[in-house]
């Protein structure tokens, strides 16, 4: 098969599709013609997203809705609203109620006549069925296991039978698909009696650490252990909880920086609720550049993570893997997924149960040891800068369509 051009294609504007961003630039730098079809609604939005991608990639809406004042645009948008009332209120499942404008996004593809087509999340499923039903030579990638994800309030809206029928359709059908862990990829072969997925880790660049700056600007006392969680919010039900309860039983004393937008009703959680040996630090969200070297500054990465539901459990944290980028000791806990990650490093990163006691006294452990922390952080640089280097999972990909090829 001579494979020239590849589109591919999501729900999301770049941004928020991190793997849709290193996939189409991996492809792009290989000499592929590459086209992305993503969800346009902002003009500033669409900016940084055309900023990430390589020169060489063409990035076209599949979804437009940038002109909300449009009669089209409210039409596409009240569908979809009515969509998902359906399936929560009278259980009336449809395509419509996973993303706008599914027979507009179809017929954009079909114009394309990739020779390769690869989609992303979740009614990207339903648009690789009817391609694949038309000879199209299509792949998946399942950054999540859409028919297992979210809590019981959210799962209302969700059509779950469509769903788990088109994530058995294409894994049956797509020439091949992958997703995030070696954990994700048995559970939902052997749900759906299929072949194996292949798996791409959310690990990010090596070559990103040039850029880290040297300077600390989230600390300024380098003495007293610094104990690091980010997210865009700070929230409940992220894990934070867990690690609260868990600080009250520790007596090292330590900072607790968390970066990310902090509701009000959670500030008062945290004022409540912190030790006094326990110095809070809040941080406002920064631009991806400077991620890594506000997170090097500190000595223990938090990951957190519910064992429920069954797509949480199995995916790995994308804060394990900036944390080993940055070169930081590792607290998480023990979802499938992140004890997968922890038997490829088990010195940069301690698993934990989902137990205050325990965890608080692993927390006292590491920090009040400095050997350990050093052997810790030498661990986490060293795994970022080799096994989990995206370089390793952009030559997987490489060698997916080698197979094509073959």
């Amino acid at each position: 098969m001579n494979i020239k051009t590849i589109c591919i294609f999501t729900q999301s504007p770049l941004v928020r599709a991190p793997r849709v961003v290193k996939e189409a630039n991996v492809y792009a730098e290989a000499g592929y013609i590459v086209t992305v079809f993503g969800l346009w609604y902002d003009k500033d939005l669409l900016a940084k997203d055309r900023g990430l991608l390589h020169h060489a990639v063409v990035y076209k809406a599949g979804i437009d809705l940038m002109d909300w004042s449009s009669l089209r645009v409210k039409r596409i948008r009240a569908q979809r609203t009515l969509q998902r009332n359906l399936v929560k209120w009278l259980g009336w499942e449809s395509i419509g109620a996973l993303g706008y404008d599914f027979g507009s996004y179809l017929e954009r593809l079909k114009a394309e006549q990739a020779d390769l087509y690869i989609g992303h999340e979740e009614m990207s499923m339903a648009l690789a069925e009817q391609l694949i039903k038309r000879g199209q030579t299509v792949a998946f990638d399942f950054e999540d296991w859409h028919s297992r994800d979210l809590l019981p309030k959210d799962r209302v809206y969700r059509p779950l039978k469509l769903l788990a029928r088109l994530e058995k359709y294409v894994l049956q059908n797509a020439f091949y698909t992958y997703t995030t862990s070696k954990a994700m990829a048995k559970a939902m072969a052997l749900n759906y009696k299929t072949k194996l997925p292949k798996v791409i880790y959310n690990s990010f660049s090596r070559l990103e650490r040039d850029n880290m700056q040297k300077s600390h600007q989230d600390r300024s006392d380098l003495n007293t252990p610094s104990i690091y969680w980010f997210s865009q919010m700070i929230s409940e039900g992220r894990g934070l909880e867990l690690l609260i309860e868990a600080l009250e039983h520790t007596t090292t004393p330590l900072q607790l920086h968390l970066r990310g937008n902090l509701t009000a009703t959670y500030a008062d959680f945290l004022k409540s609720n912190l030790p006094d040996h326990v110095q809070l630090y809040i941080h406002e969200v920064v631009p991806y550049r400077e991620l890594l070297s506000r997170i090097a500054e500190h000595d223990l990465g938090i990951a957190f993570e519910l064992s429920y539901p069954e797509n949480k459990n199995l995916t790995i944290s994308n804060k394990i893997f900036h944390y080993l980028q940055s070169g930081i000791a590792i607290l998480a806990t023990n979802t499938a997924g992140q004890q997968e990650i922890a038997e490829l490093a088990p010195t940069a990163i301690c698993i934990v149960k989902n137990e205050p006691k325990a965890i608080a006294m692993q927390i006292d452990k590491i920090l009040s040891n400095a050997e350990q922390l050093t052997n810790m952080k030498r661990a986490s640089w060293e795994a970022g800068a080799n096994k989990f280097a995206f370089e390793n999972e952009s030559e997987k990909l490489k060698s997916y369509l080698n197979h094509l090829l073959n």
